[in-house]
């Protein structure tokens, strides 16, 4: 019976760990660039830093609705076109804005630069 048990827990735990939501500890208040300061750095010094574009934007409050890998509709208010696009285009399993740019710089890689559509043809620079 207590076979039975362990085979049932060890089934069932690491699916209901799999669909628990991401947290993020309490921080009353403190800013990210205190505990993250070098993506804190990164994002600051690129553009949407410079347009004053905050972590929360992206990633939502940490005491209310935190995402750690934000998804590609937090892009949309500023880069519909863009957003549209990669539906359009990519599966998807693939529809994430990271398939081609750099996580908190947001510059396009290497690999999207070589790739066939939107930044194969120059856009998104």
């Amino acid at each position: 019976m207590k076979k039975i048990v362990l085979v049932i827990l060890a089934l069932v735990l690491p699916i209901a760990a799999f669909g628990a939501e991401k947290t993020h500890m309490k921080t009353d208040n403190q800013d990210c660039v205190e505990c993250h300061a070098d993506q804190a750095k990164i994002w600051l010094d690129g553009k949407h830093g410079l347009m004053d574009v905050k972590c929360v934007v992206c990633h939502g409050s940490p005491e209310v609705n935190f995402t750690p890998k934000p998804g590609m509709n937090k892009c949309r208010g500023c880069h519909s076109d863009a957003v549209a696009s990669v539906q359009k285009q990519l599966p998807a399993k693939e529809q994430t804005c990271f398939l081609c740019h750099e996580h908190h710089t947001v510059a396009v890689k290497e690999s999207a630069k070589k790739r066939t559509g939107f930044h194969g043809q120059g856009g998104g620079k």
